[in-house]
């Protein structure tokens, strides 16, 4: 079986997820194209029915051992043929759970054959001390080499069957913006300070459509993920996470999830 194309297909609030999966991609030798869905604008506009020769390489982030919920209009516009696929999530060095066999079972609902799945480490949203700078150099090096072995055992993998970690019907409820779990998201509070220039570039990036587009000061924390998108994007360096319980707390988990976890990859068999 030959892939002619590739596309990297992610949401990736802070970056993170992209890196991973672009990694993943660049290695193959194959025309690829990117295609970023986090943005909400995105994700309403993006359709593409996928032949049998292209390879999905699908990365998602971690919200509390599931995918982030609210995102079912990621895969309203993936269609595949019994295309290939390439499962991936990232999380921020404490656990991914449910979240890989959640997508494995999202993409073959929308007709791909799942023949790899990998959970990769991302530098934690709230802290650069939980897993600073990753996925790093050797994760990188891991990346491609998952893109490279895909690609070459294609036959192969189309032929077996994936079997990767979690729970299915799934054990973990993951990230409930109507009903924060933990003392860091509890505790969050994104703040505009005066140096804001009314830009509106962090209303239009939230993925979640939490920010007042009149008013960038407001955020609607039922809708509000706690990806820090906001804070990561914008110019003038005006929203912050200001909170005296979040800085408290922070510590605590930054020890907690300190040591260093490695990326764990699946093949079809």
């Amino acid at each position: 079986m030959i892939i002619d194309k590739i596309y990297a297909i992610y949401f990736s609030p802070t970056g993170t997820t992209e890196k991973a999966a672009i990694a993943v991609t660049d290695s193959t030798g194959i025309p690829y194209e990117k295609i970023d869905l986090t943005t909400r604008h995105a994700r309403h506009d993006f359709k593409h029915t996928f032949k049998k020769s292209e390879l999905a390489i699908v990365g998602l982030p971690v919200y509390g051992g599931r995918l982030p919920g609210k995102l079912d209009n990621f895969f309203t516009g993936l269609h595949g043929n019994s295309s290939p696929a390439i499962a991936l999530v990232v999380y921020g060095n404490r656990a991914y759970e449910d979240a890989l066999i959640e997508l494995k079972v999202r993409l073959e609902e929308r007709g791909f054959t799942v023949i790899a799945g990998a959970a990769f480490i991302g530098e934690h949203t709230f802290s650069k001390k939980i897993a600073g700078g990753r996925p790093d150099a050797a994760d990188i090096i891991i990346a491609k080499n998952l893109g490279k072995k895909a690609v070459k055992n294609m036959d192969k993998l189309m032929q077996g069957t994936l079997h990767v970690k979690g729970d299915y019907p799934y054990l973990k409820e993951g990230f409930n913006s109507r009903k924060p779990f933990g003392p860091l998201a509890t505790f969050t509070n994104i703040v505009t300070t005066e140096d804001c220039t009314r830009c509106g570039l962090c209303a239009e990036e939230c993925p979640w459509e939490a920010i007042d587009s009149e008013d960038y000061a407001t955020i609607d924390y039922t809708k509000c993920m706690r990806c820090f998108r906001c804070i990561r994007v914008c110019p003038a360096e005006a929203k912050k996470n200001i909170s005296e319980k979040f800085d408290e707390a922070l510590p605590v988990f930054e020890k907690m999830v300190s040591a260093r976890k490695e990326p764990e990859l699946f093949l079809a068999e």
